[in-house]
């Protein structure tokens, strides 16, 4: 089972209880198709880059779920169908921990490559802060 975020985008005008019933509807589908919903909620309303059918704002909906690729399809298909929904992205997140991870390890290793010894044998320099006895930053007593 993978994980995925699911971004609905509705009409601004929507009220809470219309809202209540897109967000039910479509983790009704995810529950009846084996997936479990992890949390689904009115994200916010805003403004939009670019007009969708002479319509400036839109209230974003998200949903985290569990499922298989076919139950993404589905809901993907579903989504295009469907007249409440302006716009709708579903994206997979549980790749993502793997990526950060892969990117700390390399920003690691760029760090060790500069603390290692030049061609002169010379360790690369770490920036340091000098104080003298009297406690100003900066100066080397001089």
């Amino acid at each position: 089972m993978r994980t995925y975020e699911l971004l609905i985008l509705v009409r601004p005008d929507y009220d809470d209880e219309k809202i209540t019933s897109v967000i039910a509807r479509y983790t009704d589908v995810i529950t009846n198709l084996q997936g479990s919903v992890t949390t689904a909620e009115k994200w916010a309303k805003r403004r939009l880059a670019y007009e969708i059918d002479r319509v400036r704002e839109g209230i974003y909906l998200i949903i985290v779920f569990k499922g298989t690729a076919q139950l993404a399809d589905e809901l993907d298909r579903l989504l295009k169908i469907d007249q409440e929904v302006m716009r709708h992205m579903i994206c997979r997140i549980d790749h993502i921990e793997e990526v950060e991870q892969k990117f700390r390890q390399k920003r690691t290793r760029g760090q060790e490559r500069r603390r290692e010894p030049d061609a002169k044998g010379q360790a690369a320099p770490e920036s340091a802060v000098v104080s003298d006895d009297t406690g100003n930053e900066g100066s080397n007593g001089n």
